[in-house]
Order: C-alpha cells, then sequence, then structure tokens
C-alpha cells in the first residue's frame, strides 16, 4: 500500500465516485423493474419518480470529476497511456458480457462478433458512457488550454454560462407548448412543444460538465452548506413534483429535462458534488480512507460488468413480486447485492487488466532490452507471444465445432452430480471419478451463475484453452532461458489435445498437471519452498487424474534414499546426487500434495462413510471396461501396443533400437552427433508418415509418440546434460505413460498422449544439443555439410510436427465430421452454441425437448438407460440415479451392473427411468417390461419410453 500516495489523495472524490456509481446501478434498478411501463398515478409512483429523479445525477457526477481531475492536463505522449486502464477493463467487460449474452441469451459470439461488438460499443450494455468518455479523454488537454487561457474568474464564469446556455438551458425552456391550454391542464396530452432558445449543442453537454468541474475546482462556490443542503432538498422536491406532474395518468416522461444534459440532473448533480467535496476527510482513519480508495478504484467496472448481475437479479424480482410499486421496498436488496457482486467482478477484471498491462509494459521493456543487446535470440520471447496468440485463437475457433462423441459430456457430469449432493466412491462407480474433485470448482460457479447447465459443453471448452495457455505459459517462463527450442516445444504442446476431446477432463488435467510438476520441479531454486510446494500440488492433482502416478511418489521416495546413500561417495556424478532428490525438497514436495490430499480426503468423508467406501470398492473395481490385470501382464499390453500401433511400426522401433544400441556403445559419439541426429530425424519423419494417414482419426495421439526419439538422441548426445529436466519431466511422463496404460483400456494412445509432456523436455534437449554442436564441430570428413543437414532435417521435423498437428486442429473432431460439414448450430441445452450436422443436432433438439418436459414434474433420481451422457445435464437439477453416467455398453453386463449399483445403494432407486427409441439395447422391450412388474408406469411417445415409479 502506498501510504504517500494515500496522504495526498482526497477521500471526499473517493466518495463522489462511489455514490456516483451506486447511483448508475440505481436508476439501472428503474431500467429493470418495470418503471417506465406503470401508469404515474398515486403514492408509491410519486416515490419512485422522487427516487428516479434523485438517481439522475450518476452520470453527471463522473462527469463533473473528471473535470475536477483532468483539469490540469497536458499534452504530452504520457498523458495518453492515461486511458490504458479504462479502455482494457472496457475489453474485459465486453468480454464477459458476450460471453453471457452467449450462455444466457444465445447471442453469437466469436472472435468477429467480439471485435465488432467491442468496436461498436454494444458488447458491453452500459458502454456508451466509454465511448463518450474517449471523446472528453482525447478533448481535455486542449480544453485545458482553453480554460487556461482565460485570464480571470469572470472570463470563466462566461464560459461556464456559455457552455450551460447551449446544452443545459434548452432542457429548461424547450418543453412547453404555448399553443394549447388544455395541455397546461393536461401535459401528458401531447409532446410538441415550443423552442425558445437553440438546442442544437445539446450533444455537447458533456463539455459544460467538464468546465463546471474545472471551475468548482479552481473556486468552488461561496454558499453556506446549510444552504446548499436546503437547496438540494428543495430541488429535488420541485423537480420530482414537476416530473409526476408532466407523467400524470400516463407512464413516466422521460424529457429532456431529466436526461443527462437536462436542467435537472445539472442542478441537482453540481449541488451534490459541492455537498460532498465539503465532508472532512483529513481526520478519517486510514483503514476508511483505504476503502474507500480501493472501492473507488472498482467504480469503472462496476458499471461497465452490473449488466450482468442486473439480468439475472431483476428478472427473479420481476417473477417473484408482480406489481411494480411492490417492488419499490426491494431496491434496498436488489441494488446492494448487484453492487456487490459488481464490484467483485470488477476487482477481478481490474486485476486481469493490472497484469495484462504490467505484462505489456514488460514486453516492451524486454524487447527494447533485447533490440539493444547483439545476440541472435533477442526476439525469442516476442515470437512465443505471437504464436501462441495465433495458437490460443486457433483453439477458441475450433471449439465450437463437434458434438459426436459422449467422453466430453461425461466428463462434466461427475461434478455436476457433485454439486447436487452426491458422493464420490459411492454414488458414482465411474473408475476415473477421483478427477471430477477438480472440476467441481467450475461446474459449481457457471450453474450458480446462469442457474442451469445450458451451454456448460462450451463453456467448458474454452475454460479448457484458457487453462491450457496458462499451464504452457508457465511452463515457458521457467523453460525460456533455454533458446528458441523451448518456444517451439511450448507451442506445439499447446496444439495438442489428448484425443481432440477439448475439455477439462483425467485426460488433459493430468497431461497438464503432469507437465507443470516436471518442470517446476527441474527449474526451482531448491532453496525456495513455494516452487516445490505448488509441484507437490499439482502432481497431487495429477494422481487424482490417474491414481496409478501414485507410484511414481514411492519411486521418488527410492530416489531420495539413493541421494542419501551417493552423494557423499564417489558416485556423486550421478543424477541421483542433485538437490532435486534432497529430503528438504522432498518434504516440501510431500507437504504441497499433502495439502491436496486433505482437501480431497474431507471432502470425500464429508459425504461418505469409510464403511461405505469398502462396500462400493469391490463393485468399482469390478468395471467390466476396465478388466483387472496382474502387473506383468499390463507391462506386456504396454510394450506389446506401441509395438502394434502400427503393422509397420516394429521396423520403426528396430531401426531406432539399432541406432540408439550403437550410439549408446559409440566412445566417440561425440564426434558423430551429425550422423545420429540425421538417422533419428529420418527415423521420426518415417514415423509420422506411418501416422499420417490416420492422423484424423480419433485415435489421432499416436503422432506424439515418435518425437520420444528425438529427445532420448538428443539427452544422449548432449555434454553438458540437464540431468534434473531429465528425471523430473521427461522420466515422469514416461511414468505416466504407463500409469495410464494401468488405468485406461486405450493402452498406446496413452502412451502416446503421455508423451506429449516427455517431449517438452526433449525439445530442450534439441536446443541444447544443436547448441552445443555450433560450438564444437564433428570430427568427419564431411563435418560442416552434415552438421547443417542435421540441423535442416531437424528443423523439417519440427515443422512437419508442427503441420500434423496444425491439420489435426483444423480438419478433426472428435467422434464428428470435419468442421467444414458441421453448420448446424444447436440452440439450447447443455451443447449449446456447438456446431453439428444437421442430423445430429435434429436428434439431440427431439431427445432435448423430450427430456426438457421432466421439468414440469417432481424432482427425483433419474436413470437415462443411454449411452449420450448429455442428457443427464440437460436434466438440469434432478439427482442422478445411476451408478455412472458413462453407460458401458447398452448390453445385459450394463444391467447386471445397475442391479449390483441398487442392491448397495438403495436411495439411488430411479423414481424415473428414460430410454431412447435409438438406444442399441437388445431386448428394449423385456427392460421395460421388468420395469412394470417393478411399479413403474410407462408413457411412450417416437422418442423414447418414460417410465416413472
Amino acid at each position: 500500500m502506498d501510504y504517500e500516495k494515500l496522504k495526498k489523495r482526497d477521500s471526499s472524490l473517493d466518495i463522489l465516485r462511489i455514490i456516483a456509481v451506486f447511483t448508475v446501478l440505481s436508476v439501472h434498478f428503474f431500467l429493470h423493474n418495470g418503471f417506465y411501463s406503470q401508469t404515474v398515478e398515486d403514492k408509491p409512483m410519486y416515490i419512485a419518480v422522487v427516487m428516479r429523479t434523485l438517481f439522475s445525477v450518476c452520470v453527471p457526477l463522473f462527469m463533473l470529476l473528471t473535470g475536477y481531475l483532468m483539469s490540469k492536463k497536458e499534452l504530452s505522449k504520457k498523458y495518453y497511456s492515461g486511458i490504458t486502464k479504462t479502455l482494457v477493463v472496457f475489453v474485459i467487460s465486453t468480454l464477459a458480457c458476450m460471453i453471457y449474452k452467449n450462455i444466457a441469451q444465445g447471442d453469437i459470439f466469436n472472435l468477429k462478433s467480439f471485435i465488432l461488438g467491442t468496436l461498436d460499443f454494444t458488447g458491453s450494455n452500459y458502454s456508451w458512457y466509454i465511448e463518450m468518455y474517449i471523446g472528453l479523454f482525447l478533448l481535455a488537454p486542449f480544453l485545458n488550454l482553453a480554460y487556461g487561457k482565460l485570464k480571470n474568474k469572470k472570463q470563466k464564469q462566461v464560459l461556464l454560462i456559455t457552455v450551460v446556455f447551449l446544452t443545459i438551458v434548452p432542457s429548461l425552456f424547450n418543453i412547453f407548448n404555448f399553443g394549447s391550454l388544455d395541455w397546461w391542464t393536461n401535459p401528458t396530452s401531447s409532446d410538441e412543444f415550443q423552442k425558445l432558445v437553440p438546442s442544437w449543442w445539446q450533444g455537447f453537454y458533456p463539455v459544460a460538465y467538464y468546465f463546471v468541474g474545472c471551475y468548482i475546482r479552481e473556486y468552488g462556490l461561496k454558499m453556506k452548506t446549510r444552504t446548499m443542503l436546503i437547496l438540494f432538498v428543495f430541488s429535488l422536491f420541485l423537480f420530482s413534483t414537476f416530473n409526476f406532474f408532466r407523467s400524470y395518468g400516463t407512464t413516466f416522461k422521460s424529457g429532456t429535462y431529466i436526461y443527462w444534459y437536462g436542467f435537472e440532473p445539472f442542478v441537482l448533480s453540481v449541488l451534490l458534488f459541492l455537498l460532498i467535496k465539503r465532508i472532512k476527510t483529513e481526520n478519517m482513519p486510514k483503514t476508511a480512507k483505504v476503502v474507500l480508495w480501493k472501492v473507488s478504484d472498482l467504480a469503472l467496472g462496476i458499471y461497465l460488468i452490473s449488466f450482468i448481475f442486473d439480468s439475472i437479479v431483476y428478472p427473479i424480482l420481476c417473477e417473484k413480486v408482480i406489481l411494480m410499486p411492490d417492488r419499490l421496498p426491494f431496491y434496498f436488496v436488489t441494488v446492494p447485492i448487484v453492487f456487490v457482486l459488481s464490484a467483485a467482478a470488477s476487482f477481478i477484471m481490474n486485476l486481469v487488466a493490472k497484469i495484462l498491462i504490467d505484462g505489456f509494459k514488460s514486453a516492451v521493456k524486454m524487447v527494447r532490452d533485447l533490440r539493444s543487446k547483439p545476440d541472435k535470440g533477442k526476439y525469442q520471447h516476442i515470437i512465443f507471444a505471437v504464436l501462441m496468440a495465433l495458437a490460443i485463437g486457433f483453439s477458441l475457433w475450433k471449439c465450437y465445432y463437434g458434438f459426436g462423441g459422449n467422453d466430453e459430456s461425461f466428463y462434466l457430469t461427475i461434478p455436476h452430480r457433485l454439486t447436487l449432493g452426491d458422493s464420490l466412491l459411492g454414488d458414482e462407480w465411474h473408475l476415473t471419478q477421483l478427477s471430477g474433485f477438480l472440476l467441481l470448482p467450475f461446474v459449481w460457479l457457471y450453474t450458480t451463475i446462469t442457474q442451469s447447465t445450458v451451454g456448460i459443453i462450451l463453456a467448458a471448452r474454452i475454460f479448457y484453452v484458457i487453462c491450457h495457455a496458462v499451464v504452457v505459459c508457465i511452463i515457458y517462463s521457467r523453460l525460456k532461458k533455454y533458446g528458441y527450442f523451448t518456444v517451439f516445444g511450448c507451442v506445439l504442446y499447446f496444439l495438442f489435445t489428448p484425443f481432440d476431446i477439448m475439455a477439462l477432463s483425467y485426460n488433459t488435467m493430468g497431461l497438464d498437471l503432469i507437465a507443470l510438476t516436471g518442470v517446476l520441479m527441474a527449474t526451482a531454486d531448491y532453496s525456495k519452498k513455494l516452487p516445490l510446494i505448488i509441484s507437490g500440488l499439482a502432481f497431487a492433482g495429477a494422481v487424482l487424474c490417474c491414481p496409478y502416478l501414485a507410484a511414481a511418489y514411492v519411486l521418488y521416495l527410492i530416489a531420495v534414499g539413493a541421494h542419501c546413500l551417493i552423494k557423499k561417495t564417489p558416485l556423486n556424478k550421478n543424477v541421483f546426487n542433485s538437490d532435486l532428490f534432497s529430503i528438504k525438497t522432498f518434504l516440501w514436495f510431500t507437504l504441497g500434495a499433502g495439502i491436496l490430499a486433505v482437501i480431497f480426503i474431507v471432502f470425500v468423508l464429508s459425504r461418505v462413510s469409510i464403511n461405505e467406501i469398502f462396500t462400493n470398492l469391490p463393485y468399482l473395481m469390478a468395471d467390466p471396461d476396465h478388466p483387472q490385470m496382474g502387473f506383468m501382464m499390463k507391462m506386456n499390453y504396454y510394450f506389446k501396443t506401441i509395438v502394434d500401433c502400427h503393422s509397420h511400426f516394429k521396423y520403426v522401433l528396430m531401426a531406432y533400437g539399432a541406432t540408439a544400441i550403437v550410439m549408446i556403445l559409440d566412445r566417440k559419439r561425440k564426434q558423430h552427433r551429425s550422423i545420429y541426429l540425421i538417422l533419428t530425424s529420418a527415423i521420426v519423419i518415417l514415423a509420422l508418415v506411418m501416422f499420417m494417414p490416420t492422423i484424423t482419426s480419433v485415435y489421432y495421439n499416436a503422432i506424439m509418440f515418435p518425437m520420444i526419439f528425438m529427445s532420448i538422441t538428443a539427452y544422449v548426445l548432449s555434454e553438458n546434460k540437464n540431468r534434473e529436466l531429465f528425471a523430473s519431466l521427461f522420466i515422469l511422463g514416461i511414468l505416466y505413460s504407463v500409469a495410464l496404460c494401468f488405468s485406461s483400456n486405450q493402452y498406446f494412445f496413452v502412451t502416446a498422449m503421455a508423451c506429449s509432456a516427455s517431449n517438452i523436455a526433449g525439445f530442450v534437449f534439441v536446443g541444447n544439443l544443436i547448441k552445443e554442436m555450433k560450438a564444437s564441430p564433428d570430427n568427419l570428413d564431411y563435418a560442416v555439410p552434415c552438421k547443417y543437414f542435421a540441423f535442416g532435417i531437424t528443423a523439417f521435423l519440427i515443422v512437419l510436427q508442427a503441420c500434423f498437428q496444425i491439420t489435426v486442429k483444423a480438419e478433426h473432431c472428435f467422434w464428428e465430421s470435419s468442421p467444414s460439414q458441421l453448420s448446424q448450430t444447436i440452440q439450447d441445452g447443455p451443447a449449446k452454441g456447438i456446431k453439428t450436422t444437421s442430423a445430429n443436432a435434429e436428434n439431440y433438439g427431439q431427445l432435448y425437448n423430450d427430456i426438457n418436459e421432466y421439468q414440469n414434474l417432481e424432482k427425483g433420481n433419474i436413470l437415462f438407460l443411454t449411452q449420450k451422457t448429455w442428457t443427464y445435464l440437460a436434466a438440469k437439477d434432478f439427482p442422478y440415479g445411476t451408478l455412472s453416467a458413462y453407460v458401458t455398453g447398452e448390453n445385459q453386463n450394463s444391467l447386471d451392473r445397475l442391479r449390483s449399483y441398487y442392491s448397495v445403494n438403495s436411495k439411488k432407486i430411479p423414481k424415473y427411468i428414460y430410454i431412447p427409441k435409438d438406444s442399441q439395447w437388445e431386448n428394449i422391450q423385456q427392460i421395460v417390461l421388468e420395469a412394470q412388474q417393478n411399479g413403474y408406469t410407462l408413457s411412450e411417445n417416437t422418442v423414447s419410453y418414460k417410465l416413472q415409479r
């Protein structure tokens, strides 16, 4: 906290700013509560008119503050940077409002609409003020020159009289109809009036307020406070009565006299400004001043973002309180609620704005520093920023395409059922359930804000892109010192999404958390605690995504023991001598992992007892989709599925195996590095070409595997090996691939997925090797040509890898057609906003509309006998009456497993059973008959069988 700045700060201006934004929200109260469509004729409406008249000071107060605070500003280059924060907050609020409108109202949201909505100030519904303020800001130095050139107080008073006459006075004189005597007894009978003074310049009113603010700062107003207060109250009574009279018997007349350029807001706002300015704040407690400062700093964001909370709060008010006059007392509830929520959102926007502005300043400084240095890597960070920006935009575009699979919606069903009160390890039987704990905050926040699951799948995709980008940026920030190859490694890692399912899941979260763990541990200053604790937290999160990964912690413990044994022996050059394996590092890492473990255990045990967990555990492990195997059989599958991933891949493995053996046995390999690099690159390229025909299939993960060969070669050939990165990221990625193979039935494809984390380290190894090769040439007859050919083929390999990944991202959708064939946008439900085929959209719409009929029934456990997991999200807040939203197959095994589930969890026996007619149950009629025999009644239509108990 800058207390020196606080001492110089005028807290009365903070009070003014807070009052200004609160009155803005108060005016919006009348905008949304039906005031303008209510007949003005009784006491409650008179009170409403008084309130509306009072709150018209809102925007004028901001304009007066602008003149007061900026009256001394001079034209300079630095001056224009003063609007940066305002514009950044505006853009962030526009983004937030447009995302909200996309989710809640179905408005189109894409990059084009965001750009246009920002430029035309329609994206954020209350942003007209920003459009005005930009012009006022640009004019301010010139307005100050004009005001400052006036020689004395009298001349400045003439200026004020002139601008007020041109902008404000017309609203006082041009509002009467002198051609009709009847009009004076019933002014609502006609909106005609006679113009008495020129009104062309009324739109120039912000400049009038600006000059008044300048004048108040310089001269104030010589009037006693008591007199001023009496005048304010009298004016409010007079104006309110006048407005009531002008509107009596009809709806409220928003004449020019009450617009921002009206004489009523002008008089009231100037008097209120002067009154508040006279508050003595010098002796205020320091804490109170700080609070006023910080809240007033949120004013702009509150103003802009309040649209979202207005849209949430006021429909509820209007639904619960039918008559508009009866809503008036709720002003003291709704407006404070909107204020607090908007302030919280504004705080986040200000924080994001600060990060962006500081980041931009740092980037500018970094570029300047780099340009001043002679080294060739001066533009590395700029290249990373540009490539990541393009990759993020590309990924956000892709978010809108494809709704063919059931996996993606399944990921959300576990946290969704947790928000409804269900438990892990008790109510949910799917083996991947633990990762749902990590997704719980997102689903809870989304359903709390929107009060539904409409659009949640698309929102989750966007959230995934953001989280994935943040992780990649953190990884880059830790590895950037290793040069350009870090840029390529990080950007290519960002472009990869496991199975191309763009959602936070046990796959995507586990992969990011493993990569984050390895990078933080490898680059940590082992004397500092925080990075180690954070890496422990990340590892614990990865274990929730893949419980078998806990074995890596045991191996780490063994490595720590090895460190203790060899650190003082002749073997101390071994990797285990690193402080990565010190007891202190291990303990801080364990603390981080333990924090998340404790939180998770407390959460689980708050909903299910240990006895219930042990009762359910045998059934969880009996999942027919994940049959139990012995350790050796699993390891056999691990290697066998790699060999069998392609009919000719065994030749690739044999070729690289021979190359690796020769390379390791070659005592002069340092002198033959170019040859080994060329051979390895050729083998990797061959493998990629081998996978090319299937890269846009559902199992495209395979293209991430071949780079593992290059990683191994580069590490072996490097003289100055990055042992910490090898141990904590590369090896951890391999261990992760083994753990995944033990827990998944996807075998090679999860193995290849995990290798993408190891490949981040691989790019660092390759960059280090090439750097060494540049400094120390090989001992060959054609050393220079071989070296440059090695560099060229390595570059070609990286470009080829990038092309394959971009192609997949652009052309492949999980269990769907290519994006070019996905033209139908889903209009409602959890998949709202996603583009799919017309057939898929029609099928989805029929099912969704059919399921939506349950909203008229009493809440109860519901069972969807279908593999379409999104149906549970469509049922909104109906409790889950199933062992898992993911039905392992529409077959007898699934039915038997359900029966086992209900025998253990009788409280979950469904009240409703829903069976789509397009499902693949062979004995569907028998299922319906059995349900009827157990007390269910059948309701059938063209879409489904509905059974109710």
